[in-house]
């Protein structure tokens, strides 16, 4: 709705509810994101909780050919070698930092987070993923406390395990671990596209079964397979609505 009263109407349904917000890393590095981080503080000043979630590939991969270096994955699905971790820690930690003052600037507290703990991927059809890992568990206590003393959690595509190691992590996984352990009512995704892609035109609304059949068939725009099926996992588990924008 465009009108202030339609408006009104709809906004009392998040009021103290939480959206999970995943931004690519070439979002991030866009110049329309700030206007991102002013929706988020929107969001906020209607008392709808808002965490931030954040990709980084670009980043590796400009990082790597900057030092020379070859990644052996930029997805954080893929195997991640010393080199690549090295890389990633570097471009998350700078994009972090990054939206921490874009955030400051939109005149929002936030704070970056080790509440993703994760594993190793470990070896999958023979392949050893090293130093890729999967989340093992979300600290919902420590993201909780963050959000109802109105504070941004910005989660980065990292995880630790008990011992302190980090592990390189998928974006797209993160955003929805989050979705699933906060009780989130929306899950966007943000990309620097216009939208999913399906069978060669832009999707407007796709049920859980529509989006799982295209999947199958193959007709999802390849960049977008991940988000896709991030999408339908996140729906089964009970997210209301899944955003890819």
């Amino acid at each position: 709705p465009t009108d202030l009263r339609g408006m009104l109407q709809y906004v009392p349904q998040f009021r103290e509810k939480t959206f999970v917000v995943a931004v690519d890393g070439a979002a991030v590095a866009d110049e329309n994101f700030v206007n991102i981080l002013m929706d988020v503080a929107v969001l906020w000043s209607l008392s709808i909780r808002t965490v931030l979630v954040h990709g980084a590939s670009d980043q590796i991969k400009a990082l790597a050919e900057q030092r020379g270096v070859l990644p052996s994955d930029l997805e954080g699905s893929g195997v991640t070698d010393a080199a690549t971790l090295k890389l990633a820690l570097t471009a998350a930690n700078r994009l972090t930092h990054e939206i921490l003052e874009g955030l400051s600037a939109a005149d929002l507290r936030a704070a970056a987070t080790n509440a993703v703990v994760a594993h190793p991927l470990g070896i999958l059809k023979g392949v050893d993923h090293l130093f890729t890992g999967k989340v093992e568990r979300i600290d919902v206590g420590l993201l909780q406390t963050l959000l109802s003393n109105g504070i941004v959690p910005v989660v980065p595509p990292l995880g630790l395990d008990g011992e302190g190691h980090t592990y390189r992590l998928n974006s797209d996984a993160v955003a929805l671990e989050l979705a699933k352990a906060l009780g989130a009512v929306k899950l966007l995704y943000i990309t620097t596209t216009d939208g999913l892609t399906v069978s060669g035109g832009l999707a407007r609304q796709l049920s859980v079964a529509e989006l799982a059949d295209a999947l199958q068939r193959g007709t999802v725009d390849p960049g977008q397979v991940s988000k896709a099926r991030h999408a339908v996992a996140a729906c089964e588990a009970g997210i209301h609505r899944v955003h890819l924008i």
